[in-house]
């Protein structure tokens, strides 16, 4: 019962502080800079309670995935990785231009919060695997990323290239398979949302990042339907 309670609780605090976090960065991220034919949502219009409710339930529903699948002890960076992908993943779907200062303070945090979990269980050995997972993740994103800039189509931005390197970190942390898998879902994620874009016939940008957010977590509740 006192697990239930810890975990219920983690998942509404996770939940909450994306919550309250989404007006108040929207107010104080500067707008980032535009070509001339470019135009997006200013940040401070989107510091409105309806995004606020999205973050903060997405953040709570990727927290749920965590806390079902993952060790107490090994749980730190997933919940990060929740706040700060859920925020990115809202912003994106508004307006495709994820804030590069908010993704780079992610990468701090669950950073350290996987040094911290490392030092807590004496895996040290993890910290290598979220290594691997950034250069699974974030390096194949980079590649496809510059490969697009080669051949002149822009298949997605560089913000979801830092997006990669984020989850990378974290699905590395549990396992090498887990960072494999999470490539291929959020890969597959992310093109069956551009299918129903063209279905749709909407042919401006679309968001792909909640896609890379969404793959590691999709491995995580695989994991607990399979029992693996």
């Amino acid at each position: 019962m006192t697990l239930v309670v810890t975990s219920s609780l983690l998942v509404v605090v996770c939940g909450v502080v994306a919550g309250l976090l989404a007006p108040w960065l929207l107010r104080r991220t500067p707008e980032p800079e535009l070509e001339a034919d470019e135009v997006k949502t200013p940040y401070a219009d989107l510091a409105t309670w309806r995004v606020a409710v999205a973050a903060g339930l997405w953040a709570a529903a990727l927290a749920t995935a965590a806390v079902l699948a993952v060790e107490p002890a090994r749980l730190g960076p997933w919940l990060v990785v929740a706040i700060v992908g859920a925020l990115a993943s809202v912003v994106d779907v508004a307006t495709t231009w994820i804030p590069r200062r908010w993704l780079h303070v992610g990468w701090l945090l669950v950073g350290l919060s996987v040094v911290g979990s490392a030092w807590s269980v004496g895996d040290w050995a993890g910290v290598g695997r979220a290594a691997f997972g950034v250069a699974i993740i974030g390096g194949l994103y980079g590649l496809v990323y510059l490969v697009s800039l080669w051949a002149n189509r822009g298949i997605f931005g560089f913000a979801d290239v830092r997006l990669g390197v984020l989850t990378g970190m974290v699905a590395g942390w549990r396992s090498i398979p887990t960072a494999t898998s999470a490539l291929v879902l959020g890969s597959v994620i992310g093109a069956l949302w551009a299918v129903v874009n063209l279905v749709r016939r909407h042919r401006e940008p679309y968001a792909y990042g909640p896609g890379i957010v969404l793959g590691p977590y999709v491995v995580l509740l695989i994991a607990v339907l399979t029992q693996r």
